[in-house]
């Protein structure tokens, strides 16, 4: 009796993990504000550029990785683009002097394993590979002319019925290039971070 009791009671507890898996497993879309910081980084020195504000979408499917874990993997696209109306002529822009960074279209994809802190809260630690176009006041690059591989740490909050809250923080240090008239031609290396906080919605 003892011996079938404890079976019983280990097949409700599997049986409840399983429901809440299952339960998280699943697409998601979400929509978030970031505040930007950059830092353009020369042979010489690391110049702050100030910040800058940009509204980002983001999409991909969690995979329920055990009792507690998570596997996210996704994609990002900064909407600057698309709410300048499909032009990008300006983008994200950050100033130091009279420089000027306008940070026109990115895109990026990621891997982000995570634990659940308690039925409603997970933390994340992202890997994102990133494509930037950035370019200094009065070039226009015709494609991404920056890559990334950047990390960052993430919370998402579960309200109920699909609906997420996301808070997140990322470093995004880029590739070097160089343009003729932006600082007498020398490599600069752009190096993006953003906290962002925004709404998501799980299927």
């Amino acid at each position: 009796m003892k011996k079938s009791l404890l079976a019983l009671a280990a097949l409700f507890v599997i049986q409840g993990a399983a429901h809440a898996q299952a339960d998280r497993s699943g697409p998601y879309l979400g929509l978030s504000a970031a505040m930007e910081t950059m830092k353009v980084k020369t042979p010489s020195a690391t110049e702050d550029f100030g910040t800058g504000t940009s509204f980002i979408l983001d999409g991909g499917y969690e995979w329920a990785v055990g009792p507690r874990g998570a596997l996210l993997l996704g994609g990002i696209y900064d909407l600057d683009y698309v709410l300048q109306g499909g032009s990008g002529s300006q983008g994200t822009v950050f100033s130091r002097d009279s420089e000027k960074l306008q940070q026109k279209v990115k895109w990026g994809l990621y891997a982000a394993p995570g634990l659940y802190l308690s039925d409603r809260a997970l933390v994340y630690f992202k890997l994102q590979h990133t494509s930037m176009k950035t370019d200094p006041e009065g070039v226009r690059s015709g494609a991404p002319n920056f890559r990334s591989t950047g990390y960052g740490v993430g919370l998402r909050y579960a309200l109920g019925g699909g609906h997420l809250l996301t808070a997140e923080w990322m470093s995004l240090p880029s590739s070097k290039a160089s343009f003729s008239a932006f600082k007498g031609g020398a490599d600069i290396a752009p190096n993006l971070s953003w906290f962002s906080i925004g709404w998501m919605y799980r299927f």
